[in-house]
């Protein structure tokens, strides 16, 4: 497997466009997005980190790449709540629960029950018809 990643310096800015693609296949359909991170510098307000490999060649690259002032400052702004992405996009909350995360174990016949432990999750849901359960 090769690496293939582009230096973190500021004076090295990511080309125009420059949008994740696997030069070796030519394509950017096998690619699998592993990790979009914000950009740190001087203009982290124009870019996202991101790193993808491509599943056909098995190849890694790493780049910034450049997204909407609105993208930019929805990341750049600071927030109290954590968002799960899927799909490039923020899941959206769909439903609340209450869930087990200890279900009552008795060892010993005489001795007295161990209380239930629950907790309150909420269900996000993405566009594309993928959810997920987090604590609320």
């Amino acid at each position: 497997m090769s690496t293939q990643a582009r230096p973190e310096d500021e004076a090295d800015p990511a080309q125009e466009p420059f949008v994740p693609w696997c030069t070796y296949c030519g394509t950017d359909d096998y690619l699998i997005i592993e990790s979009v991170e914000p950009a740190i510098g001087e203009d982290a307000a124009e870019f996202l980190e991101i790193s993808y490999t491509c599943s056909e060649c098995d190849r890694f690259y790493g780049h910034p790449v450049r997204h909407s002032s609105v993208r930019a400052r929805q990341l750049n702004a600071e927030s109290t709540t954590a968002q799960y992405l899927h799909c490039g996009e923020p899941m959206q909350p769909k439903d609340t629960s209450t869930s087990s995360i200890y279900e009552p174990v008795f060892t010993d016949p005489d001795g007295a029950p161990v209380p239930e432990v629950q907790i309150d999750t909420t269900v996000l849901r993405c566009r594309c018809g993928f959810q997920i359960s987090v604590p609320a």
